[in-house]
């Protein structure tokens, strides 16, 4: 039986109801958790923040043991000895022989890292990259605008900042591990800058399971119809939309946008939220912008279905499951060129792609599909078919398993290292004739 100890940033819908945690939206993770859970030779401990009771909160729901270390997040930036200890403690009553991370951009994960002797069981998957976030938070905000937002309780400059700082923390993680898993060329990229020497291993993720069901109808769209998934913080650059859609509108005045999330952010003390009402209302276009609220996995769906394309104007991603479940879906997708998500899609094939964050090209591929229902049929199809193929769920599991099977050599490898060490007192002989024998197909056939 194989331990496998995941540790991730928000609990699994099950264990929210089950402790009565409130966390909107049902998580990514439930797709491959799901998977691991039949495995009949894996038992899965899943590890996440939780602010409900001082101490560890431990249960056992459905084949998972969730264990809850208590964090208050804060600043996100912040170490902690206490809770690096109930990390490390959580750690030796599991014993596991893997440890899989999941996100590098709370300190959490470095207080994780350093709280294991052995850093070749642990695997670190990417998911965005904060230290990149951060350089790019404020792209497309004028200057001026962002000094006359000083005196607000959430200025851009101190969130910038925010993340400058949670990016400090990422760096030593990657820099202290040996192992990761990614799913694009730019994280492999970033990774490597940090960290030459680490295994880099790929393997694209599952999706919720409903976007597995259901395909976009050309016959059965609302015409002019666009979904965004985000928009109430800098980086999912709805405020370059914003400046794209005045220009659609000239040409398709029944142009309409869904946009998830509630609108909170419009409403408080936010710098971000009052420029958004800013620019929406001197362009004159609120009543053409709807926010949807919290959307369940289902609503999400309803809203792709029924949209004429969805728009991702992100000033970096690295590997949106937002556009992989518009693509499973087969609803059109226009999308910045940033980050991962070239590797994902291909411009003009399976997506339209605009570069340098470009309101001007944003909006002249909204108008192309709009103009054309024969590329909407294209691109719908094109995309349909690539993301069968990357977010194929069994390929997925054995991508998964096989990466922690390489590791679990490795570890028995250095074990039988150790033993030999012992029985003969000749460790060049032992540990030689082991890494010939079973690290050629493990250590070195695990790169991505």
């Amino acid at each position: 039986m194989n331990r496998i100890m995941w540790i991730c940033n928000t609990p699994l819908p099950e264990v929210r109801k089950e402790l009565g945690i409130k966390i909107s939206g049902e998580s990514w993770l439930q797709g491959i958790s799901n998977q691991l859970r039949k495995q009949e030779n894996i038992e899965l401990h899943y590890v996440f923040p939780q602010g409900k009771m001082q101490g560890l909160l431990k249960r056992q729901i459905n084949g998972i043991c969730f264990w809850g270390f208590y964090s208050n997040i804060g600043k996100g930036y912040e170490l902690s000895e206490k809770r690096q200890q109930q990390i490390k403690k959580i750690v030796q009553e599991i014993n596991p022989d893997i440890i899989h991370i999941f996100g590098t951009e709370f300190a959490h994960t470095l207080e994780c890292v350093r709280s294991v002797s052995d850093k070749g069981k642990i695997v670190v998957s990417i998911q965005g990259l904060i230290s990149e976030l951060a350089k790019v938070y404020t792209q497309k905000i004028p200057i001026t605008e962002m000094v006359l937002r000083l005196g607000d309780s959430e200025n851009l400059w101190e969130t910038k900042y925010n993340f400058y700082r949670r990016g400090i923390n990422e760096k030593l993680v990657l820099k202290e591990v040996t192992n990761v898993i990614g799913r694009t060329a730019w994280d492999k990229r970033c990774v490597k800058k940090r960290n030459p020497n680490c295994r880099y291993f790929y393997c694209s993720e599952t999706l919720r399971e409903s976007f597995y069901e259901g395909t976009w109808d050309i016959c059965k769209i609302k015409k002019h119809a666009i979904y965004i998934s985000q928009a109430n913080y800098p980086i999912k650059g709805f405020h370059v939309f914003l400046e794209a859609l005045r220009d659609v509108l000239k040409c398709f005045s029944d142009t309409h946008v869904y946009v998830a999330g509630g609108k909170a952010f419009l409403e408080t003390d936010d710098a971000y939220g009052k420029y958004i009402n800013k620019l929406i209302k001197k362009y004159e276009i609120g009543n053409r912008i709807t926010f949807l609220g919290v959307l369940s996995m289902e609503q999400v769906k309803e809203q792709l279905l029924q949209v004429h394309l969805t728009v991702m104007p992100s000033l970096l991603e690295n590997s949106p499951n937002s556009i992989g479940e518009a693509m499973m879906l087969g609803t059109p997708v226009v999308a910045a060129a940033v980050g991962g998500i070239p590797s994902l899609v291909r411009n003009e094939e399976e997506a339209l792609l605009y570069s340098g964050h470009s309101a001007k090209q944003l909006a002249k591929c909204i108008k192309r599909i709009f103009k054309s229902d024969d590329l909407a049929l294209q691109l719908s199809a094109n995309e349909r078919s690539r993301a069968e193929k990357l977010y194929d769920r069994e390929v997925n599991l054995e991508k998964l398993l096989k990466i922690y099977k390489v590791m679990g050599k490795r570890e028995k490898c250095m074990e039988q290292v150790k033993k030999q060490r012992e029985d003969y007192g000749n460790e060049e002989r032992g540990y030689f004739s082991i890494i010939r024998s079973d690290w050629r197909g493990g250590w070195r056939g695990g790169n991505g």
